[in-house]
Parts: C-alpha cells; sequence; structure tokens
C-alpha cells in the first residue's frame, strides 16, 4: 500500500475488505441457531441481521458504481440497523422487543381507526380497497402477536426508551453516530449542505453556481469505518446465536479482517498526510 499513487487504490482494496465483511454478514444472516426456527423475539433479532445484510449489498453495490451520494444514503439506515442489533442482544428480553413491535404498530393502528371511522360514516359499506388493507393490518396484528387495541398511538417514546443516540452510546458506538447518522441527515434530507457538495458547481470569483449531474466518487473511509463496525457487530451476534461454537470460529477470522481493515486505514492516512488542501 506505501506504493499506492492513487486514492482510488484505496477505495478499491476497502470494497475487497467490505466485500469479505459482508461475506461474514450473509453466513450471519442464514444461522438460525440451535432451533430451526425463532420466535418473534429471536426474529426480531436475526431479521435485523438479515437486513444488515441486504443494506450492505445495497451499499456496495452503489460504491461499485461510483455513486457516493446515494452510497451514504444506505449507510445512514446500515448504521442504524447495526445500533439496533447491538442494543437488542445487549438489552434482550421479552419486554424491549414488545416495545420494539408496538412502536411499529403505531401506524397500523392509527390506520385502522381511520378505516373504520370512513366505514361507520358510510353507514357500515365497505370499499374493496378497505376491506384489502384491513385484512393486512390484521395479518400484521397477528405476526406480531400484540393486539392493536392495547397500541397507543400516541406514544411518542422511542422503543426502548432511548433514541437512537442514547441506544449508540449504550452500546459503545456513540462517537460512530455523528459521521454515520448525524452528519448524513444532510444526504438524507437534501440540506443545503449536501445539495452544493453533491449536486452544484460553485465558481468562487462570480459566486455562481452550475449544475453538477457527475456522479462523486467514493473514498475509502466510510467504507472502513462500517466495515470495522459491522465487523464488531458480527462478533457479538455469532456469539450470541450460537454460544462458543460460533464464537470460536468466526472471532478469529473476524479479528484478521479487522486487522487488515485498520492496516488499509493507517496507509491511507500516510498517504492523505503527503497531500495539501484540496488535493486531500
Amino acid at each position: 500500500m506505501a506504493s499506492f499513487a492513487k486514492e482510488s487504490q484505496f477505495t478499491s482494496l476497502a470494497v475487497s475488505l467490505m466485500v469479505e465483511t459482508a461475506s461474514y454478514a450473509c453466513i450471519a444472516a442464514g444461522t438460525l441457531g440451535p432451533q430451526a426456527s425463532w420466535d418473534r423475539n429471536m426474529a426480531a433479532v436475526g431479521g435485523t441481521v438479515v437486513r444488515q445484510y441486504k443494506l450492505l449489498d445495497a451499499f456496495l453495490d452503489q460504491i461499485c458504481k461510483d455513486r457516493d451520494e446515494t452510497a451514504v444514503l444506505i449507510a445512514r439506515p446500515l448504521f442504524e440497523t447495526t445500533v439496533n442489533i447491538r442494543f437488542f442482544i445487549k438489552n434482550f428480553s421479552a419486554d424491549l422487543i414488545d416495545s420494539y413491535v408496538q412502536k411499529s404498530l403505531q401506524h397500523e393502528r392509527k390506520l385502522r381507526d381511520k378505516l373504520k371511522a370512513n366505514i361507520l360514516a358510510r353507514s357500515g359499506v365497505v370499499l374493496p380497497i378497505e376491506d384489502r388493507m384491513l385484512n393486512s393490518i390484521e395479518r400484521a396484528e397477528r405476526v406480531a402477536g400484540i393486539p392493536l387495541d392495547h397500541v397507543n398511538p400516541s406514544d411518542k417514546r422511542p422503543w426502548g426508551n432511548k433514541n437512537l443516540f442514547e441506544k449508540a452510546k449504550d452500546v459503545g458506538l456513540a462517537d460512530a453516530y455523528s459521521g454515520f447518522f448525524g452528519g448524513p441527515s444532510h444526504n438524507i434530507h437534501g440540506n443545503w449542505h449536501e445539495i452544493y457538495s453533491n449536486h452544484l458547481d460553485w465558481n468562487e470569483a462570480t459566486n455562481s453556481f452550475t449544475p453538477k449531474t457527475a456522479w462523486k466518487r467514493p473514498r475509502p473511509q466510510t467504507v472502513t469505518s462500517l466495515a470495522l463496525v459491522v465487523a464488531d457487530t458480527l462478533k457479538i451476534y455469532f456469539e450470541f446465536i450460537g454460544g462458543d461454537e460460533l464464537s470460536s470460529h468466526f472471532e478469529p477470522k473476524l479479528d484478521d479482517l479487522r486487522n487488515r481493515v485498520f492496516s488499509l486505514v493507517d496507509a491511507h492516512e500516510a498517504y492523505l498526510a503527503r497531500k495539501k488542501w484540496p488535493a486531500i
């Protein structure tokens, strides 16, 4: 890596390491543990791990297409998903999963109540689309295992009684929160910072702007940082789902992966140290 002359070489290597990380995430996503299927509580955790794998796949797709703008959009929910996995495992209980499920059901409760009010105003006449929607809502209620009448649609508390930053802090990811969630809010919402950075060319001399339709090339930092967070989380999950047997098998492999990612990070920082703004 000391001979690398272009940042794209570091990005290419970062992608290879993230592909390796995603391969372990794929294994985790298909690992059931000691049982042939999950109950709802375990399914909340396992399903979130499956979501993590799919988001990793989508993230890599956009990185490999040199589309940093959309890769960042995926990195944000990927980080949130990773925080949720850790929070689930650290605080695992039926009450926590109930809280998680109930929060999700607030939308269904509001929608069901609205549909029933519309039907009542029509003297009980149910439109075909309403019948389909009510059946879908009823199915969601059965899957959740919580009656909709027990869901308070006005409850503003976050599930687990912690917002995402508090969850991240609880699982040791408070420092990563700003880079992966706080900052990328610009990208999610299309704030001015994101617009001028990614979608406009600024002529400083005339203080004027023109459209920038070309995609922004990804840099290695987001890829390597996510790889480290995900690899650490997979270690936690393998121990949670498979105990010492899985942990003893995967932990050394994931530690080796992390060491190689750190080596890349150090080499890239040394490369940047030789550059001056705006070349960095």
